[in-house]
């Protein structure tokens, strides 16, 4: 009854009520709810409270004055809450890790300390797998251990943690440390879903054409062959060779199976050889669209880790040996190691990079080394080299998409010009 009447004065005199979660000196986290006029009321209200605020929402059905963009610590990047209820709904586990780090950098921000940041990240839900880890974090911190040492044996975090961490203790900018790790994370998690959504459409539709021509050629054109064999006549060249790949399909498929199962075995297992594995890698460089996209994605996330170490404090050869463990492609983290050789020898990093990354992407390093911000537009690059990524996809799904479909219609229009052959040959001969 009480909370009804608030809510209804709370109306009357123009006052939203905001629920809120929040951290007090000691780190303890509590939530509640207070009237304000606006979010940045209500976050005042709660700082003179001595509460450092970590999400803060309107109650359901309440009017906010103010959009939730305006409100200066919870926004859809920053708020724990928010965020938890995400990554229930994603099993991308370097998502989940962006939105513990996210929460741990929030409330450091908030004057929280180390250990409690790291209690609330093991406690809060989300996958289970970053829970325990942030949970051995928090138990290594309360043991006087430093928080890099425990990353360090933490082998489900990226290699790139401990060593920032590291820096960060060095330099005390802890908080701004876990901040750019989030925003790496999540732009990663983010390209990642950019790259999956686009390449949905393709493979449903190649499924669904891998589908409908097995269903013809096992289902519907051994019946045809059957009708033909029982009235006689020439066959078409066209027809035979139709009638004799469904047969293939009908009795030997089984075999046809294992055999490309067994074949990907093999191809899996010789690349496990490390001069095969480079080799391969360096072809597919070559290949058209493939090659490119290869670059382009190995460039974002080698910029992208090389800005967020040099932004750390990391130096600059060992923030480029952190970034070369994010390429996946063996030939291409090949040249970056000598570009590591040629830049300890006193070279510099644009022109040692110039063979393993975009143009654009050297353009603004060497820029960056001139104007001595090489950092900073090193970001810049893995932006560009992100957003090249997203075209090179959408130029190759827009090629993609027409090919299969032609592809299918061609299937089904050489299935329906053999068997109508057949049907015209038979009925040419019954006169």
């Amino acid at each position: 009854m009480s909370d009804r009447t608030s809510a209804s004065a709370s109306a009357s005199t123009g006052m939203t009520r905001w629920r809120y979660q929040a951290a007090d000196a000691q780190g303890a986290i509590t939530r509640g709810e207070v009237d304000a006029v606006s979010a940045e009321a209500a976050v005042d209200v709660l700082r003179r409270r001595s509460l450092w605020v970590i999400d803060l929402e309107p109650t359901p059905g309440a009017s906010a004055s103010v959009s939730r963009s305006s409100v200066p610590v919870s926004t859809s990047a920053t708020a724990p809450r928010f965020l938890d209820r995400l990554s229930r709904r994603t099993t991308d586990h370097e998502e989940s890790l962006a939105i513990l780090t996210r929460s741990v950098a929030t409330l450091l921000e908030s004057g929280v300390p180390l250990e409690r940041a790291l209690a609330f990240a093991a406690s809060g839900e989300t996958d289970t797998r970053w829970q325990r880890v942030f949970s051995g974090l928090q138990s290594a911190v309360t043991r006087g251990e430093s928080l890099s040492q425990a990353a360090t044996r933490a082998e489900a975090l990226p290699r790139t943690y401990a060593p920032l961490l590291a820096a960060a203790e060095a330099s005390g900018s802890m908080a701004a440390t876990f901040a750019r790790l989030a925003d790496d994370l999540e732009a990663r998690s983010q390209l990642r879903a950019r790259v999956r959504a686009a390449l949905v459409y393709p493979t449903l539709l190649a499924l669904a054409s891998t589908v409908g021509t097995l269903v013809i050629l096992v289902v519907v054109v051994p019946r045809f062959a059957d009708l033909i064999a029982g009235a006689g006549g020439t066959v078409p060249a066209s027809t035979r060779l139709l009638i004799g790949l469904s047969a293939l399909l009908s009795r030997f498929g089984w075999l046809l199976a294992i055999a490309v199962v067994l074949a990907g075995t093999a191809v899996h297992q010789s690349l496990q050889d490390g001069s095969r594995r480079r080799r391969w890698h360096a072809a597919r460089l070559e290949w058209p669209l493939v090659g490119r996209f290869e670059r382009e994605q190995a460039a974002s996330g080698y910029l992208s880790t090389l800005a967020v170490a040099l932004e750390s404090g990391v130096p600059l050869l060992r923030a480029m040996s952190l970034a070369r463990g994010t390429v996946g492609n063996d030939a291409l983290a090949e040249r970056m190691a000598g570009a590591e050789a040629v830049v300890r020898d006193g070279g510099s990093v644009s022109g040692a990079l110039a063979g393993s990354l975009p143009p654009l992407a050297t353009r603004l390093l060497e820029a960056g080394e001139q104007g001595g911000a090489l950092a900073p537009l090193a970001r810049r690059a893995a932006t560009a080299a992100s957003d090249q990524v997203q075209r090179v996809m959408t130029s190759a799904v827009s090629l993609i998409e027409p090919a299969m479909i032609l592809g299918f219609g061609g299937v089904v229009g050489f299935v329906a010009l053999a068997l109508l052959q057949a049907i015209y040959g038979i009925n040419a001969s019954s006169f």
